[in-house]
């Protein structure tokens, strides 16, 4: 992703395409680097900076636009430092983290700060789409990693999936000042469908308070841009084409807004290919309307956790959603046949039907 003052780069390239492109930007002059970073002069007095790093099992990179190299690479280590932070309290995986404390206790008192802010929001996004958006699908979740992959599903594995699916409830979630308890034995949750959006957040407001204007932050192909007040600086970003992810499916313009999309195309459990890492809180299983997913909303884990959301839903009513909440969006049928759009969905490449 670049500023579209320069070359555009539509999708989130490997760290191999990475390296090919700024040893061309090298080969004009332009570029000096070291030690994961990357610093290119855009013009006289605009330099564009970029680091890239793991993390939540993710590369994430983030790219700044400034005329002072050295304040921009000390902003970007403290975005870095405060993902870092944030990601270690909502995982799932580490048997010593609140989430996984919730999950084997049932309850949890005196919730870090992070924690209370995301399960408020997971919750109230749960509700504006009628348990679309549900935290609680973990039991059904952790039946499908816990299957020899890839899975053919028999009538006991299905007898399981139904079992657990009646776990999932979102309005059995107790969230007070005091901590957060299930009020039904056997629950547990996950925060993968908004975490990564969350901490995306989290790095662009630390980005702003170190007095950065533009930057991105691209996370795995969730990301969230900001512009500042100059309307002319905007930034172009790519939607992989979930029937061949080395291909741009759709380019959309991006400013002070984020990007959050769900797709079916690299996570699989079952051998049909119809079980993946999204699940429909009201079925148990995975849903089937579209390829890709992808929501265009004011901050990463509305978008993220709305790209979820709307897995499930079918067109009409995916509109309808949208619409009550200004999100906008772009969606691939199952079978590569179609795509739709929102109406104001900034796209300037690729072609949707709108409705």
């Amino acid at each position: 992703m670049r500023f579209d003052e320069t070359t555009v780069e539509p999708r989130s390239p490997g760290r191999r395409k990475i390296l090919k492109a700024i040893a061309g930007a090298a080969a004009a002059g332009g570029l000096v680097g070291g030690a994961g970073w990357f610093v290119l002069r855009r013009e006289r007095n605009l330099f564009e900076v970029r680091r890239e790093q793991t993390l939540m099992q993710t590369s994430v990179a983030v790219t700044c636009l400034a005329d002072d190299v050295d304040k921009a690479g000390v902003a970007i280590d403290a975005a870095f430092r405060r993902m870092a932070g944030t990601a270690a309290v909502l995982t799932r995986f580490d048997p010593a983290g609140p989430v996984a404390r919730l999950n084997r206790d049932g309850h949890l008192e005196n919730l870090p700060s992070e924690l209370s802010e995301v399960l408020h929001r997971a919750l109230a996004i749960s509700a504006v789409t009628d348990g679309d958006f549900d935290i609680s699908v973990l039991p059904v979740l952790q039946f499908f990693e816990s299957m020899r992959q890839p899975a053919v599903l028999d009538a006991a594995d299905r007898e399981q999936i139904g079992d657990k699916d009646r776990l999932i409830d979102y309005r059995r979630i107790a969230l007070d000042a005091k901590g957060v308890r299930f009020t039904h034995p056997g629950m547990a949750i996950t925060l993968d469908g908004l975490a990564k959006g969350y901490v995306i957040d989290q790095g662009i407001a630390s980005l702003k308070a170190s007095g950065i204007e533009s930057a991105l932050v691209d996370a795995g192909g969730d990301v969230r841009a900001i512009s500042g007040s100059d309307s002319n600086r905007q930034w172009h970003v790519g939607i992989v084409d979930p029937a061949d992810i080395n291909k741009v499916a759709a380019i959309v313009t991006l400013r002070n807004a984020a990007l959050g999309t769900s797709g079916n195309y690299r996570i699989f459990y079952s051998s049909d290919k119809t079980l993946f890492h999204v699940i429909d809180p009201h079925t148990g299983y995975s849903p089937l309307n579209y390829s890709s997913v992808t929501v265009m909303g004011e901050t990463s884990v509305d978008a993220d956790a709305m790209s979820v959301a709307a897995a499930s839903m079918p067109v009409p009513r995916l509109r309808e959603v949208m619409a009550a909440q200004n999100d906008q969006w772009l969606v691939f049928a199952r079978d590569g046949s179609r795509s739709w759009r929102s109406s104001d969905l900034p796209q300037v490449s690729g072609t949707a039907e709108v409705v």
